[in-house]
C-alpha cells in the first residue's frame, strides 16, 4: 500500500476510534449522571462507568499510539476493543441484560439469535446503529493498518 493511502486509512481509522470513544463517554456520562442525581455513586447498572472509563482509556490509547514508534500493538488493541464493543452489545442482550454485564441477575429473559433479532438490535436506535457501524469500520481500518504496518519502512519513511 502506498504511503498516501496508508495515511488516509490511518486518519479515517483514528477518527472512527475517537468517535466510538466519544459515544461511549457521552452515553455513559449521561446515564451515570442520572444515577448520581438519584444518590448512587456506583450505579446498579455497571455499563455506565464501564462506558466512561473505557472511552477515556481509548482516548489515552489514541494519544499513546500517536507517539509510538511501533503502532502494531495499538492497532491490535484497537481491533480487540472495537470488536469487543460490538460483541458485548449483542452479548449483553443475549445474556438477559445483566446488571453486572456478564454476571449477576438478569434484568430480562435471555434472547435467542434470529435474523429479525439481529436487525431489531442493530437498528434499535440511532446511537446504537452509529456506534456499531463506527466500531466495525474502525476495526476494519485498524486491521488494514496492522497488516500493512512496515510497508515502506525499508525506504526510511515515517509510519
Amino acid at each position: 500500500m502506498d504511503e498516501d493511502t496508508r495515511r488516509l486509512v490511518a486518519f479515517v481509522a483514528s477518527q472512527l476510534v475517537f468517535v466510538a470513544a466519544l459515544i461511549h463517554v457521552a452515553v455513559g456520562a449521561v446515564n451515570w449522571i442520572r444515577w448520581l442525581a438519584a444518590g448512587f455513586l456506583v450505579p446498579q447498572d455497571a455499563r455506565w462507568p464501564v462506558f466512561v472509563l473505557s472511552g477515556l482509556a481509548i482516548i489515552v490509547g489514541i494519544y499513546a499510539a500517536s507517539r509510538a514508534e511501533n503502532r502494531r500493538p495499538y492497532y491490535l488493541a484497537g481491533i480487540v476493543v472495537m470488536l469487543g464493543y460490538v460483541v458485548a452489545y449483542f452479548g449483553w442482550h443475549l445474556g438477559g441484560h445483566r446488571l453486572l454485564l456478564i454476571a449477576g441477575p438478569a434484568a430480562g429473559n435471555a434472547e435467542s439469535i434470529t435474523l429479525q433479532w439481529f436487525l431489531d438490535h442493530l437498528f434499535a436506535g440511532a446511537v446504537e446503529f452509529v456506534s456499531i457501524l463506527v466500531e466495525t469500520l474502525a476495526a476494519i481500518g485498524l486491521a488494514v493498518l496492522f497488516v500493512t504496518e512496515g510497508d515502506g519502512a525499508d525506504a526510511g519513511e515515517e509510519p
